[in-house]
């Protein structure tokens, strides 16, 4: 019975996969949040009822408004106006499988208004993805 019981085990495991990555809670406006939270919990709150509004960021994208989310990084076919993922990663911003979320724009690790990612006085947010 005992190699049943390690097999069963072993199953488990397998199907289990590996361990969640732990929460990184931050103070955010009085409420503990994940540092790295998903859109749906960004959204949870930033729907217009506890705080600001953000369809815009799921909508539009121009210069002038703030980025869509929800989109993949290079968007297919564009790929040479964009810079490579590992740059990404070396300025501070961050995916979610690929695609452009709100923690890739939002580090609330970093200090208000707007918790950028990037800071302004050291690198340009919008230049971090984008090749003029």
């Amino acid at each position: 019975m005992k190699p049943v019981a390690s097999a069963v085990l072993a199953v488990v495991v397998l199907l289990a996969g590996p361990a969640p990555v732990r929460a990184e809670s931050v103070d955010h406006y009085g409420a503990m949040v994940d540092r790295r939270a998903t859109v749906e919990e960004c959204v949870t709150c930033h729907d217009g009822t506890i705080a600001k509004d953000v369809a815009y960021c799921r909508e539009n994208c121009s210069f002038r408004t703030p980025h869509p989310i929800m989109r993949r990084y290079p968007p297919p076919g564009r790929e040479a106006a964009y810079r490579p993922v590992e740059f990404l990663r070396e300025a501070g911003i961050e995916l979610a499988d690929g695609m452009v979320v709100c923690i890739s724009c939002h580090n609330l690790g970093n200090p208000p208004p707007f918790h950028l990612a990037v800071n302004p006085a050291t690198g340009s947010l919008c230049l971090s993805c984008h090749i003029q």
